[in-house]
């Protein structure tokens, strides 16, 4: 296996980034989801080929830190037999999307997620800069205002809006019209020029003046308080906080015994279908 390439920015499991203490090398789980052999697995191989320092980043992705470089092949070998690693690393930079960790089993956050995943590995895809991301944030109150995304998928009365990032009004949509909808706004974005020299976000584009299509002004986005979470029992699980949204390898692999992980973007892990708070 070839040396990994080393980038100064947006680090992922085929494009590590290096830093202080090593290689950290991002994962981003679909669904926001692991099952129980795979973070048990994770952690072991934290343990193995790495300092066994584990980060939950922001955009509810999993970093491992402090990889040697000897150790990153059989590290990327162990996170492919888990089902974690993409095929190449143009697919796994173009699978930026955040799942509200709130979604349940069936439902339109899960169909469309895996939906949008398909049409983000197209051919055809818009080549996104590497930052720009999707939230889908479909329950009854929005509960990643405040996380980074750049195209949001969201519940109204009615049914979905798809909104830009920065904006108050978006486009009403139903669960079929939801990802082509998605991915005409994503093509908008580059063709106003709203990724210069590959780079870019939405919310400073719109601050720049760009102006939206019209069936993107249409519909008010749902006006909620921002979304406070605490660590405690809710229902899908238990949310567990983690200081300064690190864990080590052995207190993950010892949370994994109770049941599936979902990551969460407030430094929070949520154990699925959990009644207790874990000791």
């Amino acid at each position: 296996m070839s040396a990994p390439e080393i980038k100064g920015w947006c680090p992922g499991a085929l494009n590590p980034m290096l830093s202080g203490d090593g290689w950290l090398v991002r994962l981003r789980p679909r669904l926001g989801r692991l099952e129980v052999a795979q973070a048990r697995g994770i952690a072991t191989l934290a343990a193995r080929h790495g300092s066994g320092m584990i980060d939950l980043s922001t955009r509810a992705n999993l970093q491992l830190r402090g990889v040697r470089e000897a150790e990153y092949p059989a590290l990327i070998e162990g996170l492919r037999v888990l089902g974690l690693v993409d095929d190449d690393a143009m697919l796994e930079a173009r699978r930026n999307i955040l799942v509200s960790p709130f979604w349940c089993e069936g439902d339109v956050m899960q169909r469309l997620a895996g939906r949008l995943e398909t049409a983000l590995a197209a051919p055809d895809a818009p080549a996104l800069p590497a930052k720009f991301g999707f939230a889908l944030d479909c329950g009854e109150s929005p509960v990643l205002g405040d996380i980074s995304a750049d195209i949001r998928l969201e519940a109204v009365a009615d049914g979905l809006i798809c909104r830009a990032d920065g904006a108050e009004r978006g486009c009403s949509v139903n669960e079929a019209e939801a990802v082509p909808a998605m991915l005409d706004l994503a093509r908008w974005f580059l063709a106003s020029s709203g990724a210069p020299e590959g780079r870019g976000r939405m919310k400073r584009h719109l601050a720049g003046g760009a102006t939206l299509p019209p069936d993107h002004r249409a519909v008010p986005c749902l006006q909620a308080p921002p979304f406070e979470p605490a660590p405690g029992l809710v229902a899908e699980g238990a949310l567990v906080g983690l200081a300064f949204g690190q864990i080590d390898a052995e207190t993950f692999h010892a949370l994994a015994a109770s049941g599936p992980l979902r990551l969460t973007p407030w430094r929070m892990l949520l154990i699925e279908g959990a009644a207790v708070m874990p000791d």
